[in-house]
């Protein structure tokens, strides 16, 4: 079983690389030591070398070049550099265009990859042509694949919906994809409306295409760092933030389950990624299934003083439950989003076992879906422990809304609008 964590353009080469950085200096120690290249690889597509040539933990023979001449160009190709020299000027349309034209050798790639998810069909002892053979070392290659893209710019918005396709038709429709998509932030450039407007067309271009190809939607809203005056250097700790929610959310109930004999008296709920997608979804198993719209949030407090580093029986810390839940879910990562709107939330508690057994000092599982219990409208929630090797607690929330119960997507979709108006005004 693989897990695949693709980045289409520079946002979301730039997250995938930060979920593969496992340094232990890595958002001032935070990140848990749980290796998630364990579990899956990374892919990266982009049309523009330097933003390749940032990258610095995806190998460079997974990275991709887009080319309209060349096609998909792999890092290691002779040339490179001369190959993949463009980008899309923020245009999603013509990125589009130039993946329909060589989106079928992602098929190639994805099968040098994973060693293919299916034989071709053969021949009978008569020269009948007869149905493919699933190969059952190689039917389920991919489980699960996370598709990380801007929605502001040309490469990711455009070339991401093929991606997700491409990925599906693998394994024939077995792979599950969710997204996570980041917006632009559409109002701190108030001085250049039309470039604002012109990200918000994009958004609501690419989100359109988007949902027709995937089971779940995590949006990643870039206007949530508007308000900081070093707004442009902050990008790299937001991604960080995100990459650890992820990195969590996924990695630390595979890698650090909890063995109940460790914590007496309590119950310790498990989750996996397929509850990450059903949380993520609408109508799950019906023909009317359709994917919800997810924002999700960390908050982390120490379970030690500084002086319980040195001496291992002093210095333990209560654990305020319900306060790690508010601010897990206020850090949520779509700017305006009303908790209260949310239809579905999953959500992980991380700790050291001593402290999810029993006791004063101990994190309050109960607390954590109580208060996500109150915020859902569906009352739809699940709850997943998983270990911590660090003197850590922290608990990492998924909300799932409705696109329509966003009003930051409505706010996108009117700026849209204005902007399309204003195109046709000028043509006219």
């Amino acid at each position: 079983m693989t897990y695949l964590f693709v980045g289409a353009g520079q946002a979301g080469g730039a997250i995938v690389d930060a979920i593969f950085d496992h340094t232990d200096d890595s958002m001032l120690g935070l990140f848990e030591s749980t290796d998630i290249s364990t579990l899956g690889r990374p892919l990266v597509f982009n049309s523009t070398m330097r933003d390749l040539q940032n990258l610095s933990n995806v190998p460079v023979e997974d990275q991709y070049g887009v080319a309209e001449q060349h096609g998909l160009v792999q890092g290691t190709e002779p040339g490179f550099e001369e190959m993949v020299t463009g980008g899309f000027g923020r245009n999603p349309a013509a990125a589009d265009e130039v993946m329909s034209d060589h989106a079928s050798e992602l098929q190639t790639i994805f099968g040098e990859k994973f060693d293919g998810g299916y034989e071709t069909a053969y021949a009978d002892d008569e020269g009948d042509e007869e149905e493919p053979a699933v190969d059952p070392g190689r039917s389920d290659t991919i489980q699960f694949a996370f598709l990380f893209l801007g929605l502001g710019g040309g490469t990711g918005c455009g070339i991401g919906p093929h991606l997700a396709r491409e990925i599906k038709e693998f394994t024939d429709g077995r792979t599950k994809v969710v997204a996570v998509a980041v917006l632009p932030n559409t109002r701190s450039n108030a001085d250049d409306e039309t470039n604002a407007g012109r990200q918000a067309w994009n958004a609501r271009y690419g989100l359109d295409r988007l949902e027709d190809e995937v089971d779940g939607i995590i949006l990643v809203d870039n206007q949530r760092i508007s308000y900081l005056n070093s707004a442009g250097g902050e990008f790299g700790e937001y991604n960080e933030y995100v990459a650890t929610a992820i990195h969590d959310m996924v990695a630390g109930p595979m890698l650090s389950s909890v063995d109940a004999s460790e914590v007496d008296g309590v119950d310790t709920p498990d989750i996996d990624v397929q509850d990450i997608v059903t949380s993520l979804s609408f109508g799950v198993g019906t023909d009317e299934s359709r994917p919800g719209y997810g924002a999700i949030g960390r908050s982390v407090t120490m379970t030690r003083s500084l002086s319980g580093y040195l001496l291992p029986f002093v210095g333990k810390r209560d654990v305020d439950s319900a306060a790690l839940s508010r601010l897990s879910a206020s850090k949520q990562t779509v700017a305006n989003a009303d908790v209260e709107d949310a239809q579905k939330a999953i959500s992980l508690i991380r700790a050291p076992s001593s402290n999810l057994g029993a006791g004063s000092y101990s994190v309050e599982t109960g607390t954590v879906k109580e208060f996500l219990e109150r915020s859902c409208g569906l009352n739809e929630v699940n709850l997943g422990v998983a270990l911590s090797d660090r003197n850590l607690a922290s608990v990492t929330t998924l909300l799932t809304y409705r696109r329509e119960d966003l009003d930051r997507l409505e706010e996108i979709e009117a700026a849209a609008d204005a902007y399309e108006r204003e195109t046709e005004e000028l043509l006219a």
